[in-house]
């Protein structure tokens, strides 16, 4: 399909300064700069790219008090004459397009359980042994009394509290199944998570006929969300019938099932090869109690770097504040697949390998 590019933009005044008698400006510069390219054709949810720039602020002044000084009369600097004044900044834990497809999958697929019942039961043994096998250094059991309560207790007490709002759950469920139904199939958009990072930027903000050199705080901001589109696969007629329909849900939401999703929660440690991997999360976006398929995923980014500067008054000159503005929104199609990744264990994985470690001493 053939692409597009549209760009719109605005200025403003340079205004003038001097020295020596000649004179420098004059004419318009940029203030704000937006390009957007996308797909034209048929169907929507395509690679999209949007780009925005702004800036504002930066007027030097400086009175004209003879042939051998400077002077500025409202004079936007001249670091601001160019576009791209700051790039964005990296970011620490940013993920591959594929992972996030892959966590939207696990989340949005129709048959993803609420209550894991099939798995958490099967489970229900590793709780006795671990207290069978409890040693008798203090620390030892201090560590088997966490995987205790993290793989034992934890997962039945958290299942009995969404238990109790397991008859919302079914009726969501269902309502997802009705739109599966629809025209469009089921539509839904999710979060994967926000990121940031922030750092001092040094730059010279002008250099011809007076030098100006300050520091910048730069702060870039991404947040990360996915798109997935689902249909009915093979026989449908289960999800026309209000019993039928209702019972699947009841299956998909209590996780009635032992598949690849279930088999896998049952290797042990597989919460720390998800660590490194996102398998977990396939086997679930792959589950299939209520008969559907995945179409389209896209992940959409918005990165946005904000870089400031108060301004400053010395002596017989000043210069206005500086902010700008550096924006970048995509749309990417994807796909769902097992990713390595290496993200910073959280507070409940740090104890549970604190409490491996401690258990073989």
């Amino acid at each position: 399909m053939p692409g597009r590019v549209r760009n719109s933009s605005a200025v403003e005044n340079k205004n003038y300064g001097g020295r020596f008698g000649s004179t420098i400006g004059g004419g318009t510069v940029w203030s704000s700069f937006d390009t957007c390219s996308d797909v034209v054709g048929s169907g929507d949810n395509a690679p999209l790219n949007v780009f925005h720039e702004s800036v504002s602020g930066g007027r030097l002044n400086k009175p004209n008090v003879g042939f051998f000084s400077s002077w500025f009369t409202d004079y936007r600097v001249d670091m601001l004459d160019t576009h791209n004044c700051f790039d964005h900044l990296g970011i620490v834990g940013d993920i591959f397009d594929t992972d996030a497809a892959t966590q939207a999958a696990a989340r949005t697929n129709p048959s993803r359980p609420y209550v894991d019942v099939v798995t958490n039961a099967l489970q229900l043994g590793e709780l006795f042994h671990l207290i069978q096998d409890a040693g008798n250094s203090f620390f030892r059991n201090i560590g088997n009394n966490n995987l205790m309560y993290q793989f034992g207790i934890r997962p039945v007490v958290d299942d009995l509290v969404s238990l109790m709002n397991f008859t919302d759950q079914v009726n969501h469920r269902v309502g997802e199944i009705e739109r599966l139904r629809s025209q469009h199939g089921l539509r839904r958009t999710v979060s994967i998570g926000n990121y940031g990072n922030s750092a001092k930027v040094n730059k010279f903000i002008q250099t011809q006929n007076f030098t100006l050199r300050e520091d910048f705080d730069v702060v870039t901001s991404l947040s990360i969300k996915a798109h997935c589109r689902w249909l009915p696969a093979g026989d449908c007629l289960s999800l026309a019938r209000p019993k039928e329909m209702r019972a699947l849900a009841r299956r998909a939401v209590l996780g009635l099932t032992f598949d690849a999703s279930s088999m896998w929660e049952l290797i042990p440690w597989s919460w720390l090869i998800d660590w490194g991997t996102d398998i977990g999360q396939y086997f679930t976006a792959h589950r299939n109690i209520i008969p559907a398929t995945l179409s389209d995923v896209s992940v959409m980014r918005h990165t946005r770097t904000v870089a400031s500067w108060p301004g400053k008054a010395q002596d017989d000159w000043s210069c206005s504040g500086i902010r700008y503005v550096r924006e970048n929104k995509t749309r990417a199609t994807s796909f769902v697949a097992p990713v390595a990744h290496i993200p910073f264990l959280n507070g409940t994985q740090m104890g549970i390998a604190a409490s491996l470690a401690v258990t073989r001493l």
